[in-house]
């Protein structure tokens, strides 16, 4: 009887540990599974943030770009100090600019009256970029677009130098890397 009694006694010892191991090898089947869906949810965490660096990067490069080559723009379009000067504005920015011909010409007038006389020196205008601060807005498809308020000096030979605030508003394609579209308004 007492050798029954151990070997029961053993049977249902082996039986427990068992029934232990299996349950460990369960739980640690579900422990394997959650780890490789957490693997995957990190790897898909880290190419979605890379994803979204390079869009930030891409953006505000472009935004950078795009506020630059205004900037730029109004350099050179406020800088001149004779005829000579304000007819070469537009060969200097050419590079930079994709402008429609209504957009050119409402840009870049020839400084002439109507009799074909310099209006720049018969009047001694000159006009000096000071100083600008740039803005982007917003972006569609391949299109951002941008603001500069500008300070100018102008003066001529009748009239002492005056500070000129003048506000652009301008359209800077992604794709072609120009300015495609720019106004300009005086703020008085």
């Amino acid at each position: 009887m007492k050798g029954k009694v151990i070997y029961l006694v053993v049977g249902v010892l082996v039986f427990g540990v068992l029934l232990v191991m299996s349950y460990n090898g369960q739980q640690r089947a579900k422990i394997n599974e959650v780890q490789k869906a957490m693997s995957k949810i990190n790897k898909q965490q880290e190419v979605t943030t890379q994803a979204t660096k390079q869009l930030t990067m891409n953006y505000n490069e472009a935004d950078e770009k795009a506020k630059t080559a205004l900037l730029d723009f109004a350099k050179v379009y406020y800088t001149f100090s004779n005829q000579n000067d304000y007819e070469k504005r537009f060969e200097q920015v050419k590079e930079e600019v994709q402008l429609s011909d209504e957009n050119k010409k409402q840009l870049f007038s020839d400084g002439r009256d109507a009799t074909g006389g310099s209006k720049i020196d018969n009047l001694g205008i000159r006009s000096v970029y000071d100083t600008a601060v740039g803005y982007t807005s917003d972006k569609q498809d391949n299109v951002i677009e941008t603001l500069a308020t500008v300070i100018i000096k102008v003066t001529s030979d009748t009239t002492k130098t005056v500070k000129q605030p003048v506000l652009i508003h301008s359209w800077y394609d992604t794709k072609l890397n120009k300015l495609v579209s720019i106004k300009v308004n005086d703020l008085q």
